[in-house]
């Protein structure tokens, strides 16, 4: 196995690698506890963890594996079916299990989004998820006014109030919560099976500690978040697309501007 550290059940550190020419390693991004109720998940997280930070490479040591994190061989068989289907891991015969290229993974799967965001690629993660939501987020809002769901709609105001509620009280974590809410909203209230779908990539997205850091609230965006809602309430559905595609675009302007901010103190400290 050509992994660069034991895959021994005490977690590792955070990689010392710089995403894209950044900042410092990332905070890794702890793990729902529903994951981690059976070894199973525990497994799973561990290896898929390695796998996304780039700690673990190349073709699978089983007899490694099972050693050092204590379980049976069938167990581990299990944990790679998990990873293949998320398409992490390669099995074939006489050749044995291959890490693949991440070019190859379920990118849009919420655990896959959590452990790049500890790695080496997690602002080219970022980035793209901005770019994606860019796109998909104003077609959500849209659909939102017009599929009208009441539950959705009442769910949608009500975080927006939340969100207007913490920008005043300036509670990071509370604004964090309730902008997640917003936007994992406007997905589901969409009537859209597909877009729908995507909420729990966008909320995967929100949770990344490196959004959270750049992410900036004042009055003008709960403001902004507040007449979003209004227009989907109001079936306003180029209203809604509009206000929805300039939401996103202030938010990629402030996630490059700080980024471009963070990178030029990196290059600036002296190694």
């Amino acid at each position: 196995m050509s992994d660069r550290r034991s895959v021994g059940p005490a977690g590792p550190s955070s990689s010392d690698a710089v995403g894209d020419g950044g900042p410092p390693a990332p905070h890794r991004v702890p793990a729902d506890p529903a994951q981690l109720s059976s070894m199973h998940g525990r497994v799973v997280e561990r290896l898929g963890s390695l796998i996304a930070t780039g700690e673990l490479t190349g073709v699978l040591d089983p007899d490694r594996i099972v050693a050092e994190l204590g379980v049976s061989r069938s167990l581990l068989r299990e944990c790679l079916r998990t990873l293949g289907a998320k398409g992490m891991v390669q099995a074939r015969q006489r050749s044995g299990t291959t890490v693949t290229d991440s070019t190859q993974w379920a990118l849009l799967d919420e655990q896959v989004i959590r452990w790049r965001a500890s790695g080496p690629r997690r602002f080219a993660q970022l980035r793209e998820s901005l770019q994606l939501r860019a796109r998909l987020e104003p077609l959500a809002a849209g659909l939102s006014a017009r599929h009208q769901d009441a539950a959705a709609l009442d769910a949608l105001e009500a975080a927006a109030v939340r969100i207007d509620r913490a920008t005043r009280a300036r509670d990071p974590r509370l604004m964090i919560e309730a902008d997640t809410a917003f936007h994992r909203l406007l997905y589901l209230g969409s009537g859209n099976q597909m877009l729908a779908r995507l909420a729990g990539t966008v909320h995967a997205c929100l949770q990344v500690p490196d959004f959270q850091r750049y992410q900036r609230f004042s009055t003008d965006t709960a403001a902004r978040h507040e007449r979003l809602a209004v227009l989907v309430r109001n079936q306003d559905v180029e209203g809604a697309e509009r206000l929805s595609g300039e939401l996103m675009d202030l938010t990629q302007e402030l996630f490059l501007n700080a980024h471009d901010e963070v990178l030029g103190r990196s290059a600036a400290t002296p190694r």
